[in-house]
């Protein structure tokens, strides 16, 4: 009778945790875009009450409640997937015992994103561009969002394809606002500060090397800042780079694009930039002042460069790009890795690797 009575309180335990899980499902739609925070209520809300449902008399979980805890935690996961972290998960499978957790369940992102075009690090956390949506957010280092700006528009406070972010130091963050032509400049919470214009382009630079024709129309599509303070911004439609110095004068124009093909790419390094084209599979690389470096064949290794193998989630990889596009961006901020890809972002612990 005992053993009767015991089934029927877990059936109907589990009819019950089912009820639970479409009413926070529901709910949760409401908060659906861009509100990590109360994802994190659903989330934690639901955890906790089937650790508690599930605990025997004598105080030891049983088996096949462990495992079905976890099931219904990543059936969550997946229902919930856009603005959450994964720590509650780990944090679930570590009271109950559960090892490997990195390939049980996939991390959840803390945001996600229609298409995810930059990221660059702030004062405090990492600012993202969405050239779709048309803005900007700030993030805090504890992954919640403080600031969101811009909006399709043509005013200083709004942007049209932001395709691309660079800064120094996050005190001031260049924006590439390519269908509104123009390089706005923005302060560490995205106020409008001024914009870079081509307006004296004009002009024969350097002997012939960098001519540009008398029209003004451009779109910056991507950005690079060196060292020195100097601006390289690669525009779409005169297909080159032009250059500005740190205090926002222009200098000069380049013409590259017959050498490389496409530019899908451009990164600064210490007096050089470099530019990546995947229809051609090559990198060319340009001096400060516009002089051609030279170019040779290259396969980008995004994996490596993503530096996921420093998190418990390098396994997770080609699901991540298969869920979430291609990877963007990596930031490495004392012990937290940032990741973002094109439909969402990501914030990993950094583990220390154990010495063998």
């Amino acid at each position: 009778m005992n053993v009767f009575c015991n089934h029927i309180y877990c059936n109907l335990r589990v009819i019950l945790a089912i009820q639970i899980i479409k009413s926070i499902l529901q709910s949760y739609h409401l908060f659906r875009k861009k509100a990590p925070q109360k994802a994190v209520f659903f989330m934690v809300s639901y955890i906790w009450l089937v650790i508690i449902g599930s605990v025997a008399q004598n105080g030891v979980v049983v088996a096949e409640v462990k495992i079905d805890t976890i099931q219904q935690a990543n059936i969550l996961n997946q229902q919930i997937a856009n603005n959450a972290t994964g720590q509650y998960l780990a944090k679930l499978s570590k009271l109950q015992g559960v090892t490997h957790y990195s390939s049980m369940a996939n991390p959840i992102p803390i945001a996600t994103f229609t298409q995810a075009s930059a990221m660059v690090k702030g004062l405090d956390g990492v600012i993202v561009s969405d050239q779709t949506e048309h803005k900007m957010y700030l993030f805090t280092i504890d992954g919640e969002l403080g600031i969101e700006a811009g909006g399709m528009g043509e005013g200083t406070e709004s942007l049209h394809t932001p395709t691309d972010l660079v800064s120094k130091n996050g005190l001031k963050i260049y924006v590439a606002d390519k269908e509104n032509g123009r390089v706005k400049i923005l302060d560490h919470e995205l106020h409008y500060l001024s914009s870079l214009d081509i307006s004296r382009a004009g002009t024969d630079y350097s002997g012939g090397l960098d001519r540009f024709g008398v029209a003004t129309s451009w779109k910056p599509e991507k950005l690079c800042l060196l060292d020195s303070g100097y601006l390289q911004v690669w525009d779409a439609l005169g297909r080159g780079i032009h250059r500005f110095n740190s205090k926002g004068d222009y200098l000069g124009f380049s013409t590259l694009y017959e050498v490389i093909g496409p530019i899908t790419d451009m990164q600064c390094r210490a007096d050089y930039i470099e530019l990546y084209s995947a229809q051609s599979k090559k990198i060319a690389r340009i001096s400060g002042n516009g002089l051609w470096l030279g170019s040779y064949d290259i396969t980008r290794d995004h994996v490596y460069l993503s530096n996921i193998s420093s998190t418990n989630y390098a396994d997770k990889w080609d699901e991540l790009e298969q869920n979430y596009g291609l990877w963007v961006n990596s930031i490495t901020e004392g012990t937290r890795l940032w990741i973002l890809f094109e439909r969402a972002l990501f914030s990993f612990d950094i583990v220390q690797q154990e010495d063998n």
